[in-house]
């Protein structure tokens, strides 16, 4: 008689579990409220709606970005909708401190005509050719407003002596948020073979924040997430 042994053995090594950090917004939609009297009227505009916490980790922190457009589809204005306010950075209790998985969001975006202009240079290049030189570049509004007027100014020095040679503006008007500028600005003339350096910076900006009654259309998108897993 034969008998066969075996031996089996097991080595655990232990379990991980992926925790996944999710915001889905399932619905929301443009309020405008009026307010006041018939010659008096005060319009609003906020941006309502609903999230859902739909990861497996606990959101510590999670904000919706919001877009307020014209009939035109200009961007008007930018809002955020936060779980936690500037009172709670400060330590002050907030009610919406964070997010449970499967827990829903009622959120708030208001309009807001508190406007903080922003007008970035993204790049620029010196073109010199038989006509002279320009500078050629971009700039985006980075602000969360439309900006009603916009100056670039580029000035032009020679080299080595760092003498100005002459200096230049390009200027737009009625740039939403978000857009790219595609600005040329002559430079220096007959002198563009002496252009040893150039500066170029942003000289002016002006706004006229739109009201409320201006907006016909919005779109709102998850922003910021921060999350936190708990082992059981």
């Amino acid at each position: 008689m034969v008998v066969l042994i075996m031996s089996v053995s097991f080595i655990v090594t232990g379990c991980f579990f992926r925790s996944t950090t999710s915001l889905s917004i399932l619905q929301y939609y443009l309020e405008k409220i009026v307010e006041g009297e018939v010659d008096e009227e005060v319009v609003t505009a906020r941006i309502v709606g609903a999230a859902v916490n739909d990861g497996s980790t606990r959101l510590e922190y999670a904000e919706i970005e919001g877009y307020f457009y014209s009939q035109e589809g200009t961007l008007l204005a930018t809002g955020f909708a936060r779980t936690i306010s500037e009172a709670e950075e400060e330590g002050v209790p907030f009610p919406q401190a964070g997010l449970d998985p499967g827990e829903v969001w009622d959120f708030i975006i208001s309009y807001s005509r508190d406007a903080h202009p922003s007008l970035t240079i993204l790049s620029w290049n010196l073109k010199t050719d038989s006509s002279g030189a320009r500078i050629e570049g971009q700039a985006e509004n980075t602000g969360d407003v439309m900006l009603s007027f916009a100056e670039i100014t580029a000035t032009c020095y020679s080299s080595p002596s760092e003498t100005e040679l002459a200096s230049g503006t390009a200027t737009t008007t009625m740039l939403g948020v978000g857009e790219i500028w595609q600005f040329v600005i002559p430079c220096a003339g007959p002198y563009a073979e002496s252009i040893g350096r150039v500066t170029v910076e942003v000289t002016e900006t002006d706004c006229e924040p739109q009201h409320a009654q201006d907006v016909d259309h919005v779109t709102a998108e998850v922003g910021v997430l921060r999350g936190s897993t708990v082992m059981p």
